[in-house]
């Protein structure tokens, strides 16, 4: 089966940021609002805050953010997730500005974990389960996107991300999904029409599968994309996200066209928009990104920086790169410096 190459997985974390950040501006708005106030979305805008905090157009949110804090973990830990040092990256998110886009259940887990320096929390049958956790998923993709494929593994990749600070089978289901979803787009193995419903299939059940098996039938139906993210709804709930996101991922044949539906949709703007970027973007590589959207993301270089690095880490998980130096004093090769995120 193909493997997912560089430029994919490049692809894939510029593409679930420029979805997040073309979203932001605009999140949680009904898509009446935004066509009055944008017209079509085609780029990015600012955001004003009640308090009268500007931030600038171009700039991702919490979805993104806490993506590239398992990216960062994994790329240093061999790819190998550690809770503890993903938590403590996210911790460190949640102290600073970026605390301004994340949910009251994700900053009260954070604070938890703080206290207990526990970053595990216990499954929960009632608890949340909201886009922004299913965003995790993407980084999760791309590590098993090359390789032989371990399902279990995989679930247990996905359920460790979401358990950092979500317990709920939904939540854990909907990361599950993005992750498969960005696995299928990444390694090629079947066209774009056909993800939703195989992804659906390896979940086996519960509302995000649901979801997902509605917006295959919609596509199958020729319904537009835009009538068809209406049908599904554009809402926090994981159930109506994820489904909306991969919705506007196969319905468009190029990147911008899937993100710009995802975005003009309304609701959860800026995750959906992550999602679909993330899937678009994985199938289709950074090279079928136009220029113009990478050169105003705000973080890209980061991003850029970030991204063989963790390619290279996911193939020597997988067993597909062999380093034969010898070990030793200045034998190793370094581990990857990130800059700061500004």
């Amino acid at each position: 089966m193909p493997n997912a190459n560089e430029d994919r997985y490049l692809g894939a974390l510029l593409g679930m940021a420029i979805g997040d950040a073309l979203g932001m501006p605009v999140e949680g708005w009904p898509r009446e609002r935004i066509a009055e106030r944008y017209g079509a979305i085609d780029g990015y805008h600012f955001r004003v805050f009640p308090d009268g905090t500007e931030v600038k157009a171009g700039e991702f949110t919490d979805e993104t953010e806490f993506a590239l804090c398992v990216v960062e973990s994994l790329t240093a830990n061999n790819g190998v997730l550690d809770p503890d040092n993903v938590g403590a990256r996210m911790g460190y998110l949640a102290r600073s500005e970026s605390k301004r886009w994340m949910g009251a259940d994700t900053l009260a887990a954070l604070a938890r974990a703080e206290e207990t320096l526990s970053f595990r929390v216990p499954l929960d049958e009632d608890g949340p389960a909201t886009g922004e956790v299913a965003a995790r998923g993407v980084p999760i993709g791309l590590l098993h996107a090359v390789g032989g494929f371990d399902p279990d593994r995989f679930r247990a990749d996905a359920e460790g991300v979401v358990r950092l600070t979500h317990g709920s089978p939904a939540a854990i289901a909907a990361a599950t999904a993005v992750a498969y979803g960005v696995r299928l787009a990444a390694r090629g193995e079947i066209p774009p029409a056909r993800w939703a419903a195989e992804t659906a299939e390896f979940l086996g059940g519960g509302a995000v599968a649901a979801g997902l098996s509605r917006a295959a039938e919609l596509a199958a139906a020729g319904v537009p994309v835009g009538e068809a993210l209406a049908a599904l709804g554009t809402g926090a709930s994981a159930a109506e996200a994820v489904p909306a996101a991969f919705a506007a991922a196969t319905a468009a044949p190029v990147f911008e066209e899937a993100v710009f539906a995802a975005v003009r949709a309304g609701g959860d703007a800026d995750t959906i928009g992550a999602i679909a970027g993330a899937l678009a973007g994985a199938a289709g590589g950074a090279s079928d990104i136009p220029q113009g959207l990478i050169d105003e993301l705000e973080g890209r270089i980061y991003v850029s920086l970030a991204a063989p690095w963790f390619y290279r880490t996911a193939l020597r998980r997988a067993g597909l790169v062999i380093d034969l130096r010898q070990s030793g004093p200045g034998q190793n090769e370094p581990r990857p410096l990130f800059p700061p995120r500004q």
